[in-house]
């Protein structure tokens, strides 16, 4: 026996309210942009050493146009090198030589594999710094010092005795002695001379 009209569209509109709700409950899942599911290192973990480069993973393969990383060391200055490079579900981002210890800040911005925008943040820590370059010794210019006025020093030393013998050979005293000698001797004939005529002139006298 055929159902009365008014039953038969009840029943039609039955059916397409329950395939109207049934669309409602996938359409989420269809228009869900991707997402970040991981990282490397993980967001506010604590690592030994500052890493050589960051890796983003998400759930679908983001597209490489747009995609942007920008990683801020401790003191502020960002220690990005290159562009970061889609790899699968990844996303990779290399870092400088140069890497202080303390916190990290990972800015991220890529275009989901849905062609729309999204952007997150990760924090992470590293213990120990990499590839800085230690501070110059204070010691070893100190150290230094000395060696450059030794040679002066010697070189004065040196000099000094070498005037030495000079002044012991021309000294004053060498003279007056030899002068003194001279004066001795001249002054003995001159006074034998004298004595020699003193007594030529009495023999004369008394012979006359």
């Amino acid at each position: 026996m055929p159902l009365p009209s008014p039953v038969r569209t009840l029943a039609a509109l039955g059916a397409a309210a329950v395939l109207g709700c049934s669309s409602l409950l996938a359409a989420p899942a269809a228009w869900a942009h991707d997402s970040l599911v991981s990282s490397t290192p993980g967001d506010g973990t604590t690592v030994t050493n500052a890493p050589e480069a960051v890796s983003l993973g998400f759930s679908s393969a983001p597209l490489q146009l747009g995609a942007q990383v920008q990683v801020t060391g401790p003191d502020g200055a960002v220690v990005t090198d290159g562009e970061p490079v889609v790899a699968g579900n990844d996303v990779v981002q290399g870092l400088a030589d140069d890497r202080p210890a303390g916190t990290y800040t990972v800015d991220w911005r890529v275009t989901s594999s849905d062609g729309h925008p999204i952007q997150g943040t990760v924090v992470f820590t590293a213990e120990s710094a990499v590839g800085a370059s230690p501070a110059p010794s204070t010691s070893t210019a100190t150290s230094s010092a000395p060696s450059s006025a030794a040679p002066s020093s010697a070189a004065g030393a040196t000099a000094t005795p070498s005037t030495a013998p000079a002044s012991a050979d021309s000294g004053p005293g060498s003279g007056t002695t030899g002068a003194t000698v001279a004066w001795t001797v001249a002054a003995g004939a001159a006074g034998a001379l004298m004595g020699w005529l003193l007594v030529r002139a009495r023999r004369r006298s008394s012979g006359s």
